[in-house]
């Protein structure tokens, strides 16, 4: 794996002009630093401004559920006996205690989510790991995520391509890592500036550019 990053060129979809990206000096949320044995390390925050909607969202679904969800387990250790103290709000109810739990369980799946992406939202980081012979990807919180790996020799492109487009026809873009063998690693939205120098960056220490000139 290459790791001469003066010869090494920006990536040809790179989205802001060339003369703002320094391998050296990444955007605001990113952070480089090269260890002993010739690892590159970038690691990069994942706050989101949707943050506080998530958190807003994600108060009132689970506050609401998990008050009917609290007097469910109340009428259900009630029906195997057990005195808690006092009486669900529905007792007396023909309704069976099964169809209660059958409606709940969705919106107790859907609050899991909800809460893992407002932390995620707040506290994310993607961290990358490019060595000579092995790559990896974490993205998650703290230590609970997921991580991809990948031979850096393989790395065909790194590149800005549009997933998708808005209504009003604004496209939106990802940032892919495509292997030799068809593979991708598409990494999370970032931001145009992020991801731009993160595939500027990436082309440059994986010395793609050279290895398609040899």
């Amino acid at each position: 794996m290459s790791t001469d990053y003066t010869k090494a060129t920006a990536t040809r979809a790179a989205v802001v002009p060339r003369d703002e990206l320094h391998i050296e000096h990444p955007p605001r949320g990113i952070t480089m630093e090269r260890e002993r044995d010739d690892t590159t390390v970038i690691k990069v925050r994942m706050f989101s401004r949707d943050a506080f909607w998530f958190l807003f969202f994600t108060l009132v679904l689970n506050g609401t559920t998990w008050i009917f969800a609290s007097y469910a387990v109340v009428a259900t250790a009630a029906k195997f006996g057990h005195d808690v103290g006092f009486s669900p709000i529905w007792e007396g109810s023909s309704q069976p205690l099964w169809i209660t739990w059958l409606i709940l369980i969705p919106f107790i799946v859907i609050g899991f989510f909800l809460m893992y992406w407002t932390i995620f939202s707040f506290f994310g980081k993607m961290e990358m790991r490019v060595g000579a012979r092995e790559g990896d990807i974490f993205t998650g919180f703290g230590s609970f995520g997921r991580t991809r790996r990948f031979a850096p020799q393989s790395v065909k492109s790194v590149e800005m391509r549009v997933i998708s487009h808005s209504k009003g026809g604004t496209p939106h873009y990802s940032l892919i890592i495509e292997m030799d063998n068809g593979r991708e690693i598409t990494l999370p939205a970032l931001g145009k500036m992020r991801e731009t120098w993160l595939a500027f960056a990436l082309n440059k220490i994986l010395g793609i550019e050279q290895r398609g000139a040899q």
